[in-house]
């Protein structure tokens, strides 16, 4: 009998700050299409970035002492001060009010089941006071993710958290941006699509892989194809958007005929032509979340 591929590691880790950085680096180490891996670098970022970067989020999102603003803010500001780039915006602002709602919400005694996790996720995100609102915002603003400037899509209105005030209410602008920004969708959406969706793809991929890393990229694939990206979206258009879509599609359809990956390496090579401006980096943040979740419902 096959055992389950996530045994060995979700027995090893010994709470929610190992699961943090287990996932954010079995993530950043699967070789996923597009994206910065141990043998595929961009000019500003590489694979010890995101290593160094798992330590940050792991300590600064179980900071028990703080706030969900807080925390997410702590962990851009010290990332900005080690890498001197934007690495984990998306990891944070997902796996914030998941880690939070486990910590504040999970029973000693009783099943922790996705549905109730989903529900504890959008309670956290329901009584998210004004002054931890104001926190996120400024988060977003220093961590100057690419395309949120406005600048690449101009009639593509940005989340505008530059000039923010105290009174910036950033679940109002997740609401308004949830159309064209997969992150802000789950905030306006209370998680819902991240338990219905994201972390069933992981947990299929890897199952039918038998492989922790080669189902996080197969999922990788499969949710860049169903879901588009947003960082995609936002650099290069909708259109374009739905062009490498399509590509997603085609070679996991030619993955299921015959074990191609001759498309999925010519497709990774597309994905990181033109400066790496086609990096489904937005998925990869989802990624990295989904297996922070999978690791821990074997808690």
């Amino acid at each position: 009998m096959r055992r389950d591929p996530w045994q060995w590691i979700a027995k090893t880790v010994g709470g929610p700050v190992d699961a943090i950085q287990y996932a954010c680096v079995l993530e950043a180490t699967a070789p996923k299409a597009g994206n910065v891996h141990p043998v595929a670098k961009f000019n500003d970022l590489c694979f010890a970035d995101f290593v160094a970067s798992a330590e940050i989020v792991a300590s600064g999102l179980t900071a028990t002492s703080m706030d969900l603003g807080d925390r997410i803010e702590l962990v851009i500001r010290q990332t900005r001060v080690t890498t001197n780039t934007n690495v984990n915006l998306g990891i944070a602002l997902l796996l914030g009010p998941i880690v939070l709602a486990e910590e504040t919400q999970r029973p000693a005694d009783a099943a922790w089941t996705l549905d109730r996790w989903r529900e504890a996720t959008a309670n956290v995100l329901l009584t998210l006071s004004d002054e931890q609102s104001h926190r996120i915002g400024r988060a977003i603003s220093k961590a100057s993710a690419g395309g949120m400037d406005g600048d690449y899509q101009p009639g593509d209105p940005s989340l505008d958290v530059l000039a923010s005030s105290e009174s910036f209410d950033v679940m109002a602008g997740m609401r308004d941006a949830k159309d064209r920004d997969l992150i802000a969708a789950e905030y306006a959406g209370g998680f819902e699509s991240f338990f219905a969706e994201v972390v069933p793809a992981v947990e299929a991929s890897v199952g039918e892989t038998g492989d922790l890393l080669s189902g996080i990229a197969l999922a990788h694939l499969r949710l860049l194809a169903d879901r588009g990206d947003s960082l995609i979206a936002r650099k290069n258009g909708r259109d374009t958007e739905q062009e490498i879509r399509d590509r997603a599609k085609q070679c996991l359809n030619a993955f299921a005929s015959n074990g191609d990956f001759g498309s999925i390496a010519e497709f990774d090579a597309h994905l990181r032509s033109e400066g790496h401006l086609f990096n489904p980096g937005t998925t990869a943040d989802f990624i990295a979340a989904a297996v922070y979740v999978c690791l821990r419902t074997r808690a």
